[in-house]
């Protein structure tokens, strides 16, 4: 059947074939006249052009299909592309309108951090004693902003070293969630806080007196919390002792909201005057003397035994890292 369809839709070209040869058999006998073989032969041209447009034809309205289904390819292309670009738009609108992400292991909540202190030209903390911030934190900004010879700001919001009340709730707290030494070799006690408190003071004067293009201030409050806040340029870290930490992107509904809390929460606390701190000469190694000097020039009177006052100054230079 499909040989007999074929030899149909080759109709034209059959016919003029047996034309042509009836024609030249009748000519070669000479059975017929010579006009009559012309005009066999005419007639067997004419076929044969007619099959020729025939084709052409077929051919034409191939191509023409074909470009159709080239064009209409061209154009699913081009919409899945269109549709592609879309969902990646949607896809990078809803990550930066995530409210939070948590993060469950200290190595995560470290490399948040590092990223959190690239570039930045700020840090607003409100925590406990800020012993990390002296260790890790603010040398890696001052290291980053220095490199770069731009400004930094930096505003501390912790717990008050002349409210011992504050300072045993605090070391009750930490002590009873981590009775552990943590990475600085120590356990909490009401004793430590505050000396960890009056390193923070002077680790942000000795910095600010080490790289004049510092903008730092600290504000000493009386009540403690379980989150500590760090908020950069680029993102808010909230961390809580041996738990998970979460992380709120500058993209996201409530970047502005924590910032707007942490400020307006460091504006209700005590303000310490570390402008006077630059009546006093710190040395690249603070001596005992300058210390009790720098405090009284503060407004921060020291409550703790003279004998300790070298603790805090090795707090505040060669402060250790308390998550290693």
């Amino acid at each position: 059947m499909r040989k007999l369809a074929k030899i149909l839709g080759e109709a034209d070209t059959v016919l003029a074939l047996t034309i042509s040869i009836i024609a030249g058999v009748l000519g070669l006998t000479s059975v017929t006249s010579a006009s009559v073989t012309q005009n066999a032969i005419l007639v067997t041209l004419g076929i044969l052009s007619i099959s020729i447009l025939r084709d052409r034809w077929r051919r034409s309205d191939a191509i023409e299909r074909t470009v159709s289904v080239l064009q209409n390819f061209t154009s699913a292309a081009t919409e899945i592309e269109q549709v592609k670009s879309i969902l990646e738009q949607v896809q990078v609108a809803l990550a930066s309108q995530s409210l939070t992400h948590i993060l469950t292991t200290a190595e995560q909540v470290a490399s948040e951090h590092t990223q959190a202190r690239e570039s930045s030209g700020r840090w607003l903390f409100r925590g406990g004693t800020g012993t990390y911030i002296r260790a890790v934190t603010l040398p890696g900004l001052i290291k980053s902003a220095r490199r770069e010879r731009r400004p930094l700001h930096v505003r501390l919001e912790i717990l008050d070293p002349t409210n011992e009340d504050v300072c045993e709730r605090y070391a009750r707290f930490r002590s009873s969630v981590s009775p552990l030494p943590d990475g600085t070799g120590q356990v909490w006690t009401t004793q430590r806080t505050q000396l960890e408190s009056y390193a923070t003071l002077l680790a942000a004067c000795w910095y600010q007196a080490d790289y004049t293009l510092l903008d730092i201030k600290v504000g000493l409050v009386g009540t403690m919390g379980i989150f500590r806040y760090d908020l950069s340029d680029s993102r808010l870290v909230i961390t809580q002792d041996d738990g998970f930490a979460m992380v709120v992107p500058q993209e996201g509904l409530l970047y502005s909201s924590y910032e707007t809390e942490l400020r307006t929460s460091f504006e209700q606390a005590r303000h310490v005057q570390l402008d006077a701190a630059k009546q006093i000469r710190l040395s690249s190694e603070p001596t005992v003397g300058e210390a009790v000097d720098l405090f009284k020039a503060i407004g921060v009177p020291l409550v703790v035994s003279h004998d300790l006052i070298a603790d805090i100054i090795t707090k505040a230079i060669h402060a250790q890292n308390p998550y290693i």
